[in-house]
């Protein structure tokens, strides 16, 4: 009997020191090539404490912001969405945080899609698929679902000025269930000059080098209106930032910074949820945070 006692207990210290082992080598791994591809990406990847890569306080600042803000119109629990150009997952990972169901990410970029399917496996998120595929590829020709939710994050001012973007609205809106996330700068102010001198005003592309498109509010309004979104809501995130770190967070005022968010400081980038169906909206008490329209 003492034999056997010795063997069991001589067992399980074996596979616990295994197990240790094996999750030692594992984390290793994951950390070294999350800081291989920290640096090449456009946001911090993390897990617990560790982040990877250079310091990029954007990210923690535009975290910080959004997680705070959209949550606050959006319920994410048990929905299904569809992340369009979502680079290497970064928001679909902070959103799925708050409980969505399924997720499908594309993007063009093969490294951003790799990145992204690695990270699944690292964070946890087995029922979220990341496609690398043209964006519009997939929006017209190669989609069949509805979703619940869509994001459409950081990527209007990247997208060509000639295109059809009625087009694009009322395609986003026919797979729509619930509402349109979107973050993007807006260059009604012509005191905000970035992006419109320099070569960031182009985009190359297989028909050659075209010229990027500057939204401005009202053309989305109108493009959200005429597709079929009941209701608009714009946000600047920028209020959850302590009054005390604001000049921080501001920096040097260049929005492609990877060290400010001027541009939501400044008012010139704010998020637009668009609803199919009006709804009653949070009360927020601070100011000159929400505009309905």
């Amino acid at each position: 009997m003492l034999i056997k006692k010795i063997i069991k207990k001589s067992v399980l210290r074996i596979i616990f020191s295994a197990f240790s082992l094996i999750n030692f080598v594992y984390w290793h791994i994951v950390k070294i090539v999350m800081n291989i591809w920290g640096r090449r990406g456009l946001h911090l990847i993390s897990i617990g404490e560790f982040i990877s890569g250079p310091s990029k306080k954007r990210s923690i600042y535009r975290e910080e912001m959004l997680l705070r803000a959209i949550p606050l119109f959006v319920n994410f629990r048990d929905k299904s969405c569809l992340d369009i150009a979502c680079n290497d997952g970064f928001w679909s990972f902070r959103f799925g945080r708050f409980g969505i169901k399924n997720l499908i990410g594309v993007d063009a970029g093969e490294g951003e899609i790799a990145r992204a399917n690695f990270l699944k496996a690292v964070y946890g998120f087995p029922s979220f698929q990341f496609k690398k595929v043209d964006i519009f590829h997939f929006l017209y020709n190669e989609n069949k679902e509805k979703y619940d939710i869509v994001f459409l994050l950081s990527i209007l001012y990247h997208l060509p000025e000639q295109m059809d973007y009625e087009k694009l609205f009322k395609t986003i809106s026919r797979i729509n269930n619930e509402c349109l996330i979107i973050d993007s700068r807006w260059f009604d102010d012509d005191d905000y000059w970035y992006d419109k001198t320099s070569n960031r005003t182009v985009i190359n592309t297989s028909e050659g080098i075209l010229r990027k498109w500057r939204p401005t509010r009202e053309s989305v309004f109108n493009f959200l209106r005429s597709s079929g979104y009941e209701q608009t809501v714009e946000i600047n995130p920028s209020v959850f930032i302590d009054e005390a770190i604001k000049a921080a967070a501001y920096g040097d005022g260049d929005p492609y910074s990877v060290e400010n968010v001027s541009d939501y400081i400044s008012n010139n980038r704010t998020i637009i949820i668009a609803y199919k169906r009006k709804k009653s909206l949070p009360i927020i008490e601070k100011q000159q945070f929400v505009t309905s329209m």
